[in-house]
């Protein structure tokens, strides 16, 4: 497993496919804050509309391009038009997707809507940006992002066996290759997955992704990037904007949410596994991180 496999899967991720939109005309449409741990994105099939984002910036969306708010921020969805206000689409039921319609039946812009659910403390999420944007025009990879939005909405359109659960399945797959994409344009310059770029600090780094429970060191962490200690601390720091132990404790809070909710094993083993000897000083910082005790998400 490579370090954003293991990324991928500390998230937890989960994806849906919540609904199909169809608007017509001249429109808008206002999108409140998700709650931590949810990421909304939009996929327009056909047309072009307007995204406007909390922090005043606007972003043309035209076919083929995906917008995703990995933190779930507000943001207003409009046609190319003058700004009007907010309208309220109505609902139509009856197929695999529910679609919301603005306008006549022989719509402007076609769009599916989804949403990422994930480990709200997750280190992947919050190494990206507040929004992104990817086209599968502009990134082909063998045309891997194309195909899957056209399997998407081909299993929108139709009404096959297990529609529901495969569609949900597909757009897990579409995180991934909306990551790539995005690493592919982007060359971060800061954070986790500029430490994964880096020749000497990713080898540090990927050491405790795939072993967060090691008593680790600055000399070992050093060794394993095959720096000296000054030299690894200062690099470390500048790249990721955080001490590795920022970072570790992070790692191991990530992966105890995730064995309190997927295994049997006791808090102390838990511990153990996450490189705390001690329950309670564990759950200490757990409550730290999430807010609440290791006992208390697990009997949730």
């Amino acid at each position: 497993m490579n370090s954003i496999d293991t990324l991928i899967a500390l998230a937890n991720l989960r994806g849906s496919l919540d609904l199909r939109c169809q608007f017509q005309g001249d429109w808008a449409l206002e999108h409140a804050p998700e709650n931590l741990g949810v990421a909304p994105y939009h996929i327009v099939l056909s047309g072009s509309c307007r995204a406007e984002l909390s922090g005043g910036q606007q972003v043309t969306l035209a076919e083929g391009d995906i917008l995703l708010m990995p933190g779930g921020a507000t943001h207003l969805l409009r046609s190319q038009g003058a700004r009007i206000r907010p309208m309220q689409p109505r609902v139509i039921e009856g197929g695999v997707l529910k679609v919301h319609r603005l306008g006549g039946d022989q719509p402007d812009l076609d769009m599916l809507c989804g949403s990422f659910h994930y480990n709200r403390q997750s280190l992947l999420f919050g190494a990206l940006p507040e929004y992104l944007v990817v086209s599968s025009r502009e990134w082909q990879a063998d045309g891997q992002l194309a195909a899957l939005i056209g399997l998407l909405r081909s299993e929108a359109d139709g009404e096959q066996l297990g529609a529901r659960s495969f569609i949900d399945a597909l757009s897990s797959a579409l995180f991934t290759l909306i990551l790539r994409a995005w690493l592919n344009r982007q060359a971060p310059v800061a954070g986790t997955f500029a430490l994964l770029a880096d020749k000497r600090l990713s080898k540090a780094w990927q050491a405790m992704l795939a072993d967060p429970g090691h008593e680790w060191t600055i000399d070992s962490l050093a060794t394993a990037a095959t720096m000296s200690r000054a030299t690894f601390m200062r690099g470390f720091v500048k790249v990721a904007g955080v001490s590795p132990w920022v970072l570790l404790t992070q790692l191991r809070m990530e992966r105890a949410f995730n064995l309190l909710r997927q295994s049997r094993l006791s808090l102390l083993d838990i511990a153990a596994q996450v490189g705390y000897q001690s329950q309670a000083a564990f759950s200490k910082k757990f409550k730290e991180t999430y807010g609440e005790a290791p006992g208390r998400v697990r009997a949730r």
